[in-house]
C-alpha cells in the first residue's frame, strides 16, 4: 500500500520503483552488451554494460551460462549465431537483415550489416525497443564498421587491436548513457500511462456501477461488489497495458 500524505513525488517514486523491479531492471540492464563478429562467428569486439557494483550487474556470459564454473565463452556464442546465417542461405530465405531470440531472462537481436559483419545485441528480455531506438544502436556499430573498415577486416593485425580496443572503451560509455536514458524514458511513460489509466477509470468506474445497479439489481451486495472489483482490476491492467504500448511505440 502506498502511505497517504508523502506527496505526488513519494508516489510516483514508489510507482516507478515497482515498474523498474518488475521488469528486472534492478538485475539485468536494458541492454547487457553488443558483440561485433564477422559472417563466420569470429568475435572482433565486445561491449558490455560497465555498471557500479551497486546494481550487481554481470558480464554478457554470466547471464548464458548458469553457473561461475562454467562461463559460455563469448566466442562460441558468436559463431553459434552465425550458424543461421549459413541456414538461411541454404533453406532460400533471401535478404535476411535481422534475427530476434527471445529468453524468459534475456533476449538476443542479431543483425547482419554490410554483407560481412554481425551485430549481436543481449537485452533483458522485458526491454522492448522501439524503432528508433532500434535505428540508433544499429547505426552507432554500423557508423564504426564504416569508419575502421580497415580494422573490422583485418581484427588480428596488432594495430587493429589497439584501435578496436579504444573502440570497447568508447562503446562501453555509450552504452551506459544509453541505458541510462531508457530507464528514465521507460520510468516517464509509466507514470504518464498510470495517469491516462486512472483518468479512463474514473470515467468508467461509473458506467460499469450503472450497469451493475441495473442489471444486477436483485444480487446480494458482496456479489455485485467482488464482480465490480474483479471487472475493473481486468479492464484496469488492460488499458494500461495498451497505453504503455501506445506511448512507447510513439
Amino acid at each position: 500500500m502506498l502511505e497517504a500524505g508523502k506527496g505526488d513525488d513519494f508516489v510516483e517514486q514508489r510507482l516507478t520503483e515497482t515498474a523498474y523491479r518488475s521488469n528486472n531492471f534492478n538485475v539485468i540492464p536494458p541492454i547487457i552488451g553488443i558483440i561485433i563478429a564477422d559472417q563466420y562467428g569470429n568475435t572482433i569486439t565486445v561491449f558490455e554494460y560497465d555498471s557500479v557494483e551497486d546494481d550487481k550487474y554481470g558480464s554478457i556470459k554470466s547471464y548464458l551460462s548458469k553457473d561461475q564454473q562454467n562461463f559460455l565463452e563469448i566466442d562460441l556464442v558468436s559463431m553459434y549465431l552465425s550458424s543461421f546465417k549459413v541456414f538461411a542461405g541454404q533453406a532460400n530465405i533471401k535478404n535476411l537483415s535481422n534475427l530476434e531470440i527471445y529468453g524468459s531472462n534475456i533476449k538476443v537481436q542479431i543483425y547482419f550489416l554490410l554483407e560481412k559483419f554481425m551485430v549481436i545485441i543481449f537485452l533483458n528480455a522485458n526491454t522492448d525497443l522501439n524503432s528508433k531506438q532500434k535505428a540508433q544502436v544499429v547505426k552507432y556499430c554500423e557508423e564504426r564498421l564504416i569508419k575502421y573498415e580497415y580494422e573490422f577486416a583485418n581484427f588480428n593485425d596488432p594495430s587493429s587491436r589497439t584501435t578496436l580496443n579504444l573502440l570497447e572503451q568508447v562503446g562501453k560509455k555509450w552504452l551506459k548513457k544509453f541505458n541510462t536514458r531508457y530507464i528514465h524514458t521507460y520510468k516517464n511513460l509509466y507514470l504518464r500511462s498510470h495517469e491516462t489509466t486512472e483518468e479512463l477509470m474514473d470515467e468508467l468506474d461509473k458506467i460499469i456501477q450503472n450497469e451493475i445497479n441495473e442489471y444486477l439489481n436483485y444480487v446480494p451486495d458482496e456479489v455485485t461488489n467482488n464482480f465490480a472489483k474483479e471487472l475493473k482490476n481486468k479492464i484496469q491492467d488492460k488499458l494500461f497495458e495498451l497505453n504503455l504500448n501506445t506511448l512507447e511505440n510513439n
